[in-house]
C-alpha cells in the first residue's frame, strides 16, 4: 500500500515537472498599453440602471412580473391597446400565473395617462370572457406619443386579491372599479381608478389642500391625475356627476401607508 503511494506521487510529480518546463514563458504585460487600457474602460460612460418604482396597483398576490415576453418591439401597424394586449395575452399563456385560463380578451381601454414628475403614467384595462380583470401600466418608461414597446409595459397582470382599505381584509379583484385609489408612495400624490357608476361624465376628488374636478372617459370610465396639493391627505373623497350635473354616488379612497 505503501509503495503504490509512493509510485503514483512520483509519477505525478515528474508528468508536472515535464509540462511546466515545456511551458512557454508568459510575456511580460506592457505597462504603458495597460495603463491606456484601463483609463479606457473607466472613461467609457455607463447608462444608469433605471430606478425602480413601487406598483401603484393596490393588487396583492397579482403576478405582476417581468416574464420574457419576445421581442420589445411594438406590434407592426398596431396602437397602444394592441400592445396592451398582446403582452396579457402572453402573461396568461406563461405557466403557473394568475393569467391561466383567461380566455378570450375583450379590447383593452385606457383608464388614465397622466404627467407625473416620474414622467408618464399611463395604465389600460381589460376583462376575459372567464371573467377576469387584467390590467397594464406603463411608469415613466413611456413618452405618451406613438405606440409604447412591450418593455414599456413594466406592471401587469389580473385577477389577484385588492387591498379593500385600513381594518379590512383583502378582497378578490373581479370588476374595473375596485381598480385603483389614492396614492402617496410616490414624489407626488396620484388618484386613478374606473367610476363605478354608468353615465358618469367627471368626479370632484377633496381631501386636505385639494379640490378639483377630473374628466371621466367615455369608454372605460377611467380617471385619474397627480396631485401634487394632496400631501398632507391621508385620503380623498370622490364624488362622481352625470353630464346633467347629477351626483351619481361617493366613493372615499384611503392611501395606502407601508
Amino acid at each position: 500500500m505503501t509503495q503504490h503511494h509512493t509510485s503514483r506521487s512520483t509519477s505525478h510529480s515528474t508528468s508536472h515537472s515535464t509540462l511546466t518546463a515545456l511551458a512557454p514563458e508568459p510575456e511580460p504585460l506592457d505597462p504603458a498599453w495597460s495603463e491606456s487600457t484601463l483609463a479606457g474602460i473607466l472613461s467609457t460612460p455607463r447608462r444608469p440602471a433605471r430606478p425602480r418604482r413601487a406598483p401603484r396597483r393596490l393588487v396583492v398576490g397579482v403576478a405582476a412580473t417581468a416574464l420574457s415576453l419576445g421581442t420589445a418591439t411594438a406590434v407592426a401597424g398596431g396602437g397602444p391597446t394592441d400592445v396592451v394586449r398582446d403582452v396579457l395575452t402572453q402573461f396568461g399563456e406563461q405557466p403557473n400565473t394568475t393569467g391561466n385560463g383567461m380566455g378570450e380578451l375583450t379590447d383593452p381601454v385606457l383608464v388614465a395617462q397622466f404627467d407625473t414628475v416620474n414622467g408618464v403614467f399611463a395604465i389600460w384595462m381589460a376583462t376575459s370572457a372567464s371573467g377576469m380583470v387584467c390590467t397594464a401600466s406603463s411608469d415613466g418608461t413611456w413618452d405618451g406619443v406613438g405606440t409604447p414597446t412591450k418593455d414599456d409595459i413594466g406592471d401587469y397582470g389580473c385577477g389577484g386579491m385588492i387591498w379593500a382599505g385600513p381594518g379590512k381584509p383583502p378582497e378578490e379583484l373581479t370588476r374595473p372599479d375596485q381598480l385603483g385609489g389614492f396614492f402617496k408612495d410616490t414624489p407626488e400624490p396620484m388618484v386613478y381608478g374606473v367610476s363605478p357608476f354608468p353615465g358618469t361624465v367627471s368626479v370632484r376628488v377633496q381631501g386636505p389642500g385639494v379640490d378639483r374636478t377630473l374628466p371621466v372617459r367615455a369608454d372605460s370610465l377611467g380617471f385619474g391625475a397627480a396631485l401634487p396639493e394632496a400631501t398632507d391627505a391621508a385620503a380623498v373623497t370622490l364624488t362622481f356627476t352625470d353630464a346633467a350635473g347629477n351626483v351619481l354616488g361617493t366613493k372615499r379612497s384611503v392611501a395606502p401607508v407601508g
